[in-house]
């Protein structure tokens, strides 16, 4: 789980409710800091294993003026994660910097509050994402410049011990506000992991932000198998013009079936609660990471484990 605000009651919320791992955004270049969240995580029981989010990463996308800076960002990044016995580095190749979306207050049940997106008002982003570059880069310098980044940290996420583990862009569109966008479907998920062939060369599965584009969720995880490093569990409604995020249990994807696909390729992984609603009396400043959702996620995924592991049930 990703922690917002990363204080004391919610890391024992957290692990109240039977998380295991931890998820941080973008940590910074400080070793030292890194290393005391790694112990404070660890005081409630739980492991830091996964970065995700907000490592500087636009300028390599487009490789304008600076991408030497934010590239080696990454690898002083991978370094101190094995210092810390970290595990999975998560980015993303969005050319906007990250998820995109147009509204933060939709009603969900109840008078929740969920994400949307809805292409007719594309100009209104609520999302912190950076945002494009003035001048548009074609998908197939996007890709050419992914093989070059990939090309470039493999080796050494490899020597670290570290996976990689690439996001698909959110919404799963093939260009926005005159953008070509490449990492939309599993088709290109799975070109990916041929661009550098290295187990450190990972995916990170979120079917929320597939589905919306047409993909079959549990078909995925299969056609992917072992390049699955981690993976974001949550659910939607629509399509990629005009979707919304929902409960876990009513949106558009059969959540028993991904499971169940999960367990169809032995997966090991780390599975991540995504974007949850926020419920009645929390402030919604950090909409799809408020905490009272996702504790409700937490649970409902942990029912669909065990409804669907091979493992027999333990005789009391």
């Amino acid at each position: 789980m990703m922690i917002h605000p990363f204080n004391d009651k919610n890391l024992q919320l957290a692990a109240q409710v039977g998380v295991e791992e931890i998820v941080i955004q973008y940590p910074g270049d400080d070793l030292k800091a890194l290393l005391e969240t790694k112990h404070k995580v660890e005081s409630f029981g739980m492991r830091l294993t996964h970065v995700e989010r907000k490592v500087p990463h636009l300028k390599l996308v487009h490789r304008l003026p600076g991408w030497e800076k934010q590239l080696e960002v990454f690898k002083t990044l991978i370094r101190n994660m094995a210092e810390a016995e970290m595990t999975i580095l998560c980015y993303n190749w969005m050319p906007d910097e990250d998820w995109q979306r147009t509204s933060c207050e939709t009603q969900e049940r109840g008078g929740a509050l969920v994400t949307a997106f809805d292409l007719a008002k594309v100009d209104r982003n609520v999302t912190d994402a950076a945002g494009k570059p003035q001048e548009p880069t074609s998908s197939e310098r996007l890709w050419g410049n992914l093989t070059w980044f990939l090309e470039e940290l493999v080796p050494l996420a490899e020597d670290a011990g570290i996976k990689l583990a690439l996001h698909p862009d959110d919404p799963p569109m093939p260009e926005l506000r005159g953008q070509s966008r490449i990492i939309t479907s599993v088709e290109a998920l799975e070109k990916v992991t041929g661009l550098v062939e290295s187990p450190s060369n990972g995916i990170c599965y979120c079917q929320g932000s597939l589905a919306p584009g047409g993909a079959n969720v549990q078909d995925g995880i299969r056609r992917l198998g072992d390049r699955i490093v981690f993976a974001h569990f949550r659910n939607v409604k629509g399509n990629a013009e005009n979707l919304q995020e929902c409960f876990h249990d009513n949106g558009d994807i059969d959540m028993p079936a991904a499971m169940r696909a999960y367990r169809d390729i032995h997966y090991e992984g780390t599975v991540r609660i995504d974007h949850a609603p926020s419920l009645a009396g929390e402030p919604n400043d950090h909409p799809g990471y408020e905490m009272l959702g996702r504790l409700y996620a937490a649970g409902y995924l942990k029912g669909l484990m065990q409804a669907t592991s091979r493992k027999p049930w333990p005789e009391y």
